[in-house]
């Protein structure tokens, strides 16, 4: 066993530092104890890439050597004032390859108690409860469902993630967080009472933080280290629509809403750079960015845009990390060499299936920087105040940086660096703050730069893993890494291989997305297919509620942003973050209680997921709960909360406000939170963030 020490180094700063167990809290403690193994050794790593899209990918792992040693032989550091005891891992002497796919690794492994629960690691669509579950932390493209009846994600056949974190909090009164990009890969007790952790890298630090009441003191430990979600401007969270095809299409749409008097302040269009028919009047899409916009759907975008404002709405637009071979920018960007290239010096290429033949942008080349925010710069110039910054999950393993490092480096780290450079740019052009961008994808720490964080390309349809069913644990799961300004497309995106929206689905998702954040519509892969808003006159009135009840509550979720900017709490909320006894109902009712959410500490959301449904069992937590529609009726969750059957026809949600708090509204209720000249606001009968005020609705 000597001999294995020599291998390796773990980092001391000073003798000093280090505690006993004896000194630190009976938590840390037991805790401490329960890591009972390292093991350090290196692997030959090799990944598959589906249809040449490196938004999928599958890695295989052959292990080249493993050596063990108890972790009794190893202190571990103890920060008092961050609250916080942390162990460095230091290989020395591992000979590994990352340019020839050999990488080092480190696994933890530590005891599971009886009945102990396993919360977060950033984004899932399945559980925010990954107990019994392997969580690889690897940014990729979201599973994709293969139709209602066929939940199997593919290609590769298990669960993947736009925004993995490394970070989850046990019911057992701790957290942990495992620092830097690399890959990792945790098992959480899956086939004995052990979970671990293996990490791919030679030098790493893990933190472990511990909770006394609830499991938001973690969150607000960890956020500390790593940064907190800043707040946007107001009208961020004041509805948003989206509308394609042309200059026109976006015109008339925002007419359309200011004429049926529904609240929306924001409008976003994705094809101004062009979009197409792949299949004539049923699959549209987008054409990414270029350095001009496409004149034929937008022959006067500046014109859209500022009859738009006039009309009280900000206009987004949409960028992504991607650059296809057919744009007029390409040939500029191979000779300023901001593309990413393969381990021969080539630019590497991939198959996108709208753009075609594709290539990435080199986030770690400087130069990337300067020649994107002259484009950008361009782009905000037609009126845009933000945009769709879409992907950055397609970091391949045998690509190669301006700096040398290998996609093994920085898979992880591209995510992040895209919010950067989008938010970087924005705090430049808009040194007022008066900008959102949105993105998918991330890892730890990119929330600090994305205002909006959007939980990717839902199915239009009720599928749990990848369709209405995933939308509540996504959410959720993320808010345990303390993200808090979310929302998913109304209606998901994707239709390829099932149908398009109906108006079931349609009006149940609309219901949910009034209470979370950000209320933001999508035209989908199939906008003329799609059932929307304006599809049929009820539809328009339970949009137009649905509507004006988000709006109504901007105030609350705002001051819920702020909370997320000073102590990185979420607003949308797993029960387990407030009520962490309802871990005694795991994994019994796993289904019931991961379909449900807290909006802050105030407000209980019950919805229907399910196709053809219109009851369903939810989990009402202590004390006492006031129906938010009809204040009259009282639920009673007694002292340990119980499980209620609710009838919940088409176009109705549950939505329960803990008896005695209140929340802050809008009163009356505005139709933009933009200001707009009083000519247009009596044109339209309309009422703008000037016009209302502020007040608490105590229940």
């Amino acid at each position: 066993m000597r001999n294995v020490f020599k291998l390796f180094l773990i980092h001391l700063i000073s003798a000093s530092i280090f505690i006993s167990c004896s000194k630190e809290s009976s938590t840390e403690n037991e805790v401490i104890q329960r890591f009972k193994e390292i093991s350090y050794g290196k692997s030959k790593l090799s990944f598959t890439e589906f249809a040449r899209m490196g938004g999928y990918q599958d890695i295989q792992e052959t292990e080249l050597e493993r050596f063990t040693s108890k972790f009794s032989d190893f202190p571990f550091e103890r920060d008092d004032e961050k609250n916080y005891i942390r162990f460095r891992v230091k290989l020395k002497d591992i000979s590994f390859d990352y340019r020839n796919d050999v990488l080092p690794f480190a696994e933890i492994s530590a005891v599971c108690e009886d009945g102990e629960r396993f919360f977060g690691f950033g984004e899932w669509a399945d559980y925010a409860d990954a107990t019994g579950l392997k969580r690889e932390i690897w940014t990729q493209e979201q599973h994709a469902g293969r139709g209602d009846d066929q939940l199997t994600p593919f290609p590769f056949d298990r669960i993947t993630t736009y925004f993995p974190v490394p970070f989850f909090i046990s019911s057992e009164n701790y957290a942990f967080f495992v620092s830097g990009y690399s890959r990792m890969e945790f098992s959480m007790c899956q086939n004995e009472k052990i979970w671990k952790v293996k990490v791919f890298s030679d030098d790493f630090e893990f933190f472990i933080f511990t909770w006394d009441k609830q499991p938001t003191e973690a969150i607000e430990k960890f956020t500390s280290i790593v940064g907190r979600q800043k707040t946007p401007p107001i009208w961020v969270f004041g509805n948003w629509t989206d509308q394609v095809l042309g200059q026109q299409e976006v015109y008339n749409t925002a007419v359309w809403f200011r004429q049926n008097k529904i609240p929306v302040s924001v409008i976003w269009t994705e094809d101004w750079a062009g979009g197409v028919w792949r299949i004539p009047d049923t699959i549209y899409s987008i054409a990414g960015w270029d350095i001009e916009e496409d004149k034929n759907l937008y022959p006067d975008i500046k014109q859209l845009s500022s009859d738009l404002r006039n009309l009280g709405f900000k206009f987004l637009g949409y960028f992504h990390t991607f650059l296809a071979v057919d744009k007029k920018f390409y040939p500029q960007a191979l000779t300023y060499g901001i593309l990413l290239k393969d381990k021969n010096g080539n630019v590497r290429k991939y198959f996108h299936p709208v753009e075609g033949e594709t290539t990435l942008l080199d986030l770690l080349n400087p130069r990337t920087y300067e020649v994107m925010n002259d484009i950008m710069k361009m782009k905000a110039g037609l009126g845009f105040s933000g945009w769709m910054a879409d992907f950055g999950e397609w970091v391949t393993p045998d690509l190669v940086s301006y700096d040398g490092k290998t996609g093994w480096e920085f898979h992880n780290l591209y995510p992040y660096l895209w919010a950067k450079l989008n938010r970087e740019f924005w705090e430049k052009y808009q040194p007022d703050g008066d900008f959102v961008f949105f993105s998918r994808s991330g890892f730890t720490g990119s929330w600090v730069f994305s205002p909006v964080v959007w939980q990717g390309d839902q199915n239009t349809s009720f599928e749990r893993f990848d369709g209405l069913g995933s939308i509540i644990p996504s959410m959720t799961s993320i808010g345990i890494a303390g993200v808090a300004n979310v929302g998913p497309d109304i209606a998901g995106y994707t239709t390829l291989l099932g149908s398009p929206a109906s108006k079931e689905l349609y009006i149940r998702w609309t219901s949910i997305c009034a209470f979370v954040p950000v209320f933001r519509t999508h035209h989908g892969t199939t906008p003329l297919l799609n059932w929307r808003f304006d599809k049929d006159s009820e539809t328009t009135e339970l949009f137009r509620f649905y509507a004006t009840e988000h709006m109504k509550i901007v105030p609350y979720i705002y001051k819920l942003s702020k909370l997320a900017e000073e102590k990185g709490l979420p607003a949308v909320r797993h029960l387990f973050l407030e009520y962490p006894d309802v871990v005694r109902y795991l994994p019994e009712k796993i289904e019931v209680i991961e379909q449900q959410f807290l909006l802050g500490d105030s407000i209980l959301v019950i919805p229907i997921v399910e196709k053809g449904k219109d009851t369903r069992e939810a989990f009402l937590p202590p004390g006492k709960w006031v129906d938010y529609f009809s204040p009259q009726q009282e639920y009673d969750g007694g002292s340990d909360g119980k499980f209620l059957e609710f009838k919940i026809p088409l176009g109705k949600i549950v939505v329960l406000v803990k008896k005695g708090s209140c929340i802050e509204i809008f009163e009356p209720v505005p139709h933009t939170l933009v200001r707009i000249s009083q000519d247009i606001k009596n044109q339209y009968g309309i009422l703008d963030i000037d016009d209302v005020s502020v007040k608490r609705l105590c229940f």
